[in-house]
Parts: structure tokens; sequence; C-alpha cells
């Protein structure tokens, strides 16, 4: 049993380890294509395959399924657009921790929509990740303005925070494969029609297609049965705990492959923004009281 759990630590820890990658591979890649139509690609392709996986089973979906994955995937398709569209504005190390905010943002919006009031550290940590999301984006120099692509990194961690919490509403009732495919179909075709009204399509090259392939099997089809096969033996306090190195995995895939690098104060706000998530959560973890979901 105790071999298992270190098997989920490591398989989680590979999975958090490839999603720190995607920043990198997908900003390589929108030198070449529009973001939305890269995203529509992306999608069709993981949803393709997950329906190769899913074949015997598709006509056995039924009503929760169908509802929880629109559902799931409207969040799931406002985050991954305005996550890939903030991309071309900003840097793939600086998306890493903006988009990591969903974790802190998470028990903030479930006191306000679900009611679900989080210790008083809860609200410690999100302003300190606050002041570590200024440090890292604003510009001073600059009447302290956003930078475009930052603006649509935070309304991607928001759209991820709201996702998080509807999964937990929906996931428990429904089967992780099947809800996944009707969340990625959905996402895919939000996409296209994204792409249609904003975007011209246009020829792949080899490397975009690579990187395609790379993002549709290994960082969404792998990742997904990678973590649910981990958390059979590992709790969610601990897989969030691990989940939160992906801005550390994102910034450092940045350096080494775009040699991106982050300024004194990005640095600083970085490291504030790590602080407020594994805070947040540690602090979620003592506030549960049992029964609770």
């Amino acid at each position: 049993m105790l071999q298992r759990k270190w098997s989920g630590y490591a398989i989680l820890l590979v999975v958090t380890l490839i999603w720190g990658t995607t920043f990198t591979v997908t900003k390589s890649s929108l030198d070449y294509v529009p973001p939305l139509y890269f995203l529509a690609w992306r999608f069709s392709l993981a949803a393709a395959g997950l329906a190769l996986l899913n074949w015997r089973r598709l006509g056995t979906i039924n009503r929760d399924e169908l509802a929880g994955g629109l559902v799931v995937g409207s969040s799931t398709a406002v985050g991954y657009i305005a996550q890939t569209a903030g991309l071309v504005y900003s840097t793939a190390a600086k998306a890493g921790f903006i988009t990591g905010l969903a974790v802190v943002l998470v028990p903030v919006l479930g006191a306000i929509f679900y009611r679900r009031r989080p210790p008083f550290s809860v609200y410690i940590a999100a302003f300190l990740a606050a002041i570590g999301l200024a440090l890292l984006s604003l510009d001073f120099s600059a009447d302290i303005i956003f930078n475009r692509g930052d603006l649509l990194l935070l309304i991607c961690a928001l759209a991820f925070a709201v996702n998080i919490l509807n999964l937990g509403k929906y996931s428990p009732r429904c089967r992780v494969l099947m809800l996944t495919m009707v969340q990625v179909a959905f996402t895919a075709a939000a996409c296209w029609v994204a792409t249609l009204i904003l975007e011209e399509p246009v020829s792949f090259t080899a490397q975009v297609w690579v990187s395609l392939v790379y993002l549709a099997i290994v960082a969404t089809i792998f990742t997904i049965a990678g973590q649910t096969w981990g958390q059979r033996t590992v709790s969610p306090e601990g897989a969030a705990l691990i989940f939160a190195l992906e801005p550390v995995f994102a910034a450092a895939f940045a350096m080494a492959f775009l040699g991106e690098r982050l300024p004194p104060a990005g640095l600083a706000g970085s490291l504030l923004i790590m602080i407020g998530i594994i805070g947040a959560e540690l602090a979620s973890r003592k506030g549960k009281q049992p029964g609770m979901v």
C-alpha cells in the first residue's frame, strides 16, 4: 500500500511537470499560428482520442455527464482561450504563476458563490498573492497598468478557479473519462466558433503539428488519466500541494528553452504568489471540517 501511495505521488509529479511544459510549447507555436485556431485543433485531437478511449461506452452516456461536461467545458473554454491569447502578449514564465492563482481564488470564490467561509488565513494568502501579482505584472513606469496579456491570464485564473468548483460539483457522480470527453469536445467546439469569427485559418508547419500532438495526447489525455490514477491513493490536499509546483516548472522551462528572465521585482512577485498558493491550500486544508467536500 505504501508503495502504491508513493507511485501515486510520482505520477502526479510527472503530470505537474508536463503541465509546466505546456506554456513553453504553446508559446513557441504562437509565433506561427493564431491562438484560437491552434486551440481548436488541440482540443479536437484530444476529443478524438478520448472518443476512441470511450468508444464502447458512448451509448451509455447519461444526463449528468452531458450537463456536467457542458458546464465544466464552458469554464474550460474561457480559461484556455484567455490563457492562449494571453501568451501572445505575455511570457510563458509569468503565465505559469498568474494561472496558478486559481488555487488561491478557489476558496475565495467558494465563499462568495457557495457560502463556504474559509479560514481568515486564506484571505491573508490571497492578499500576499495579489501583491505578488502586482510585482510580477504591473508596469510601474507606465502609469501602473496591466499588460494586456497578463490581464487575459488573470481572467484565465478566474475561469480555472470556477472550473475547479464546477468539477467538485459534477465529478463525484460522473465517470471521469466520459465527463472529460464531453468537456474537451465542448471546448473544441467553442474554440472553432471563436476562430471562425475572429481569425483566418493558416497552414501548420511540422513543428506546430508536433506541438499539437504533444499537447493533445501527452498534456491532455495522459495527464487526465495520470491524475485520475494518482488520486486513487493520494489525498486531494496532497495532490493540490504537488500541483502548486506547476508555476515553478513553467518558469524553469521558459528560462531553459525560451531564454525568458524575470526581473528582480518579478522574481519577488513570483515568490509571493507561490507563498500565497501554498498558504491558501494549507489554510483550506486546516479549515475543512469532517464530512465537508
